[in-house]
């Protein structure tokens, strides 16, 4: 389990379930407490359930944000096809909402106690790995929820996510698919294989100056540049502006003793357990039998960590002699806490009962968080009032900058007032250029007709969202064939190269010849025994080896390959298709991969025949 009694309240199924839910909450938000009054206008229906326009819009607006920030610092909204985000929007929410009244039809049910366990884990709402009530109020906020709407539109998410697994776990695998997918991923493959480098060869090529004329003069496309620009700008960095910025020691007191007041100071426990699972093959009697066992020899002396490295079944803890560190509460399940917090510090419990099966836990040690201490806290807080001061005077900065550079004649008067610096950039063409000037928006502006044909300074563009950026046309340097001299030498490899490989190849298939009659020994051949796919060891022969065919029989397959180099020739002299024996935890894994496969597929089966059978409208 891997210590999953920490990490996964609800084990591994749980969390797949967290990630589906915080994608869940990212594209589809939460359906109105009030969304099914009558009379509000919809834009959608299910099988005559309102799909309103209120929860359309909200919906909408959060996958906005999520295409915004997968853009990053190339967020450009001229980029943006808002007809393709309220299509995507509108088709989710109907499948959410078939997906639902489905599971609600076959009697799916999420308690209470899972929804707040999950909460519990939820990522997003976490500081320094634990849940923190003001973070979790904070995020609510930001995607326009309460807590009570929240819990509700997390126990549908549960409950679609719980059909979901169950149509999916119910997929099993034949002993013919399990071999099917070893002939692919634990095939072995042994061949012979002799590198050919043209490339050494090239050195001792001289190329005379008239063939490297008339290739440039054949090939004059190959070296044009396009048409580039050269921009005098001004960059204004959020994080620049906050080295700059002064904190008082006044400031920083008054911060620190705020963040005293509210601190809230948590009792840490530092458990440690051994764990007797319970599963289809080790029934309940016979866990609780193995930990009564388990118990005695702990009552008679045998020391605790012994004895969990030699039987817990929760193996990432049992290596650490059951040890799970410090946690607060809300960290394990509810009757493992329950039984942690109620004990002394060295006292082991008796058996407890989960529905991992049955734990002896001890606790080894309890302390209590307490706040840092001014001078702990000071370099942060600096920081974070820094950015504080810099989040306002960037603000300031886009304002005052839009002003004033719409009608100035050049970039100097504008950032010399503003105490900027004016930078000026390298030559690049519509195909972008190093930092800001490889950021779409920031592109769109330097082409503009404004800029290069009227003379003007460009609007400010904000760089994803700490960075301002305002651009003037220093120089357009027209498209233009590359002097010979630049590219000579560039022209005399590559034809060297290409004589040189002619050279080889001739060699290369006196080579093919004598491997297919078996002669692949000599100091200059190589051999690589029962290698796998993706085997990174043999360079380019691995992958040239797996696209060739099966030998048949006991003669090799030979084969050249052409290299950027030169070439490779390949003598596959066998194929192993990974029947060898499995030992039973390589092959519950296979299985348990095809299987989790093959039931994602069902699923998707499943899920298109509702969407196909479901009365659906579009208003």
């Amino acid at each position: 389990m891997l210590q999953n009694i920490r990490d996964n309240a609800q084990g591994t199924i749980a969390k797949i379930i967290v990630g589906l839910i915080v994608l869940t909450f990212a594209l589809f938000g939460v359906e109105s407490i009030v969304g099914g009054l009558s009379g509000e206008p919809e834009v959608a229906s299910v099988n005559g359930e309102s799909i309103t326009e209120a929860n359309f819009q909200r919906q909408l607006e959060l996958r906005r944000r999520q295409v915004i920030n997968q853009m990053g610092e190339n967020y450009d909204p001229s980029l943006i096809d808002e007809n393709a985000i309220r299509s995507a929007t509108l088709t989710d929410l109907i499948s959410r909402e078939v997906r639902l009244q489905s599971a609600v039809n076959k009697d799916m049910a999420i308690s209470d106690s899972t929804v707040e366990n999950f909460i519990l884990q939820w990522p997003a709402a976490q500081v320094e790995g634990k849940f923190n009530r003001d973070q979790f109020l904070a995020v609510l906020r930001n995607i326009g929820m309460n807590p009570l709407e929240f819990r509700e539109q997390l126990k549908k998410d549960l409950m679609i996510n719980q059909m979901r697994m169950a149509i999916a776990q119910s997929s099993f695998v034949i002993d013919q698919e399990l071999v099917g997918l070893l002939k692919i991923e634990r095939q072995k493959r042994t061949f012979d294989y002799k590198v050919m480098d043209a490339a050494a060869v090239a050195e001792g090529i001289e190329v005379p100056a008239s063939e490297t004329e008339a290739y440039y003069n054949d090939h004059q496309e190959e070296f044009r540049l396009p048409e580039r620009v050269v921009v005098n700008y001004i960059e204004v960095k959020k994080e620049d502006l906050a080295k700059d910025i002064q904190v008082t020691d006044d400031e920083v007191k008054q911060a620190y003793d705020e963040e005293v007041s509210s601190f809230k100071s948590e009792e840490q426990r530092r458990g440690a357990h051994i764990l007797v699972e319970t599963s289809d093959t080790v029934s309940d009697e016979q866990a609780l039998e193995k930990i009564n066992a388990v118990a005695k020899r702990l009552a008679d002396g045998e020391d605790f960590a012994t004895v969990a490295k030699e039987v817990s079944d929760d193996l990432g803890s049992a290596q650490e002699g059951g040890d799970l560190g410090f946690a607060g509460k809300g960290a394990f399940v509810p009757e493992f806490e329950e039984a942690l917090f109620s004990m002394n510090k060295g006292e082991v419990s008796a058996p407890v009962k989960t529905d991992y099966g049955y734990h002896i836990i001890k606790l080894v040690d309890v302390t209590k968080q307490e706040p840092p201490t001014l001078e702990e806290s000071r370099d942060r807080i600096v920081a974070k009032l820094q950015n504080e001061k810099s989040e306002s005077r960037f603000v300031e900065l886009s304002t005052e900058l839009t002003d004033i550079t719409y009608s100035a004649l050049d970039l100097k008067g504008p950032a010399d007032e503003l105490g900027l610096e004016v930078k000026t950039s390298k030559p690049f063409s519509k195909d972008g250029g190093e930092g800001v000037f490889s950021n779409p928006a920031v592109l769109q502006q330097v082409f503009s007709d404004d800029v290069l044909k009227n003379d003007h300074n460009s609007e400010v563009v904000e760089v994803g969202r700490d960075t301002l950026v305002v651009v003037r046309k220093n120089e357009l340097i027209p498209s233009m064939i590359r002097p010979l001299e630049d590219v000579s030498k560039g022209i005399a490899n590559k034809l060297a190269l290409e004589k040189a490989k002619e050279q080889v190849n001739e060699e290369v298939d006196q080579v093919v010849q004598a491997a297919s009659k078996g002669e692949t020994s000599g100091d200059d051949w190589s051999t690589a025994e029962d290698v796998r796919r993706g085997n990174p060891g043999y360079g380019e022969a691995t992958a040239f080896a797996f696209k060739m065919p099966v030998p048949n029989g006991s003669e090799p397959v030979v084969q050249k390959f052409e290299t950027d180099a030169g070439f490779i020739v390949v003598a596959l002299k066998s194929v192993d298709n990974g029947t060898e024996e499995l030992t039973d935890t390589e092959k519950k894994t296979y299985m348990s991969f095809l299987a989790n496969r093959l039931g994602s597929k069902d699923f998707e089966s499943f899920d298109s025949m509702l969407q196909n059978n479901a009365d659906i409208k579009r208003l």
